[in-house]
């Protein structure tokens, strides 16, 4: 299945060559009266293009990939547990997705429930729109980078070893990872790992840190992720919740899954919804210990 959205990350690398000759070219002749006149112009011009790139910036509008999960048809199968590891090339005894299963009641009224679990991608608290996985990460926030969005706009963003770009995914950056696992204990949801055979990018004798992506290389090519694709009973819905549209977006209001979330005690606003209409979400879900990822790893009682 396709998704009409495209999405790219620019780095802005200066060319250092470039940067060298322009320090070793001849400083011009001008006095103190030029330099003066020159200024006022100058400062005008520059405000006003910064107002311009401001409200250019401002204007664009980047999708908010979010999923649904229908806990009406989630059967077990666990094709979204072995497609995702086989997609993102997930080390054995890791996940970046698993299903969690309980049966509950009392005979006869005995059933067996299902709940895929994965990255919320939260949005963050109201008071500083920042995921805590990403608030408690050293290397956040790093340099700057621009989000172009579908129709050509452009947002600016802080990166770091773990950041979310305005689209709303919430990302790892190996490269500037330092392996101190910070991020790993601060997600509530227990959704994150060391990646065994991925060296941290600033200190190469730890390990990176590893989760779930949205598969971002088949959303920038217009593609659902792969647990999407291969949900048998589609149980999995992804898509931009920015776009009335979607089906995503039709499914959170028709349903009103705003709060149908994992923990929303933690104020984190996750973006994986729950369609759940047993209310046994609570029932299902197993939390993680302090210290522990027991909970996230996908095995069949």
């Amino acid at each position: 299945m396709k998704i009409n959205k495209t999405l790219t990350d620019n780095k802005g690398w200066h060319d250092e060559k470039e940067r060298e000759t322009m320090n070793k070219m001849d400083k011009p002749n001008i006095g103190r009266r030029d330099v003066l006149k020159g200024a006022g112009i100058t400062v005008a011009g520059v405000a006003a293009a910064a107002v311009g790139t401001e409200m250019a910036e401002a204007a664009a509008t980047a999708p908010r990939w979010a999923m649904v999960m229908d806990l009406r048809r989630c059967i077990g199968c666990r094709a979204c547990t072995v497609s995702c590891k086989s997609e993102n090339d997930v080390s054995l005894g890791r996940f970046r997705t698993v299903v969690q299963e309980k049966t509950y009641g009392e005979f006869p009224k005995v059933k067996k429930g299902f709940l895929p679990i994965m990255c919320n991608h939260c949005e963050g608290n109201k008071e500083d729109g920042v995921p805590p996985c990403v608030k408690v990460c050293p290397e956040f926030p790093g340099e700057r980078l621009t989000f172009v969005t579908p129709d050509g706009g452009k947002i600016r963003y802080r990166g770091g070893a773990t950041y979310k770009r305005p689209d709303g995914l919430v990302l790892i950056d190996s490269d500037l990872c330092i392996g101190c696992g910070k991020c790993i204990d601060g997600c509530p949801y227990g959704v994150r790992s060391f990646n065994p055979f991925v060296q941290a990018g600033k200190k190469p004798e730890k390990q990176a840190a590893d989760k779930c992506d949205m598969c971002k290389e088949r959303v920038a090519n217009g593609i659902d992720p792969s647990c999407v694709n291969t949900c048998q009973g589609r149980a999995r819905i992804f898509g931009d919740l920015n776009d009335p549209k979607s089906e995503v977006a039709m499914l959170v209001k028709e349903h009103n899954l705003a709060k149908n979330v994992l923990l929303p005690k933690e104020g984190t606003d996750p973006h994986v919804f729950y369609i759940d209409p047993d209310n046994v979400l609570e029932t299902l879900y197993t939390k993680r210990e302090k210290g522990k990822l027991d909970h996230y790893v996908d095995l069949i009682p």
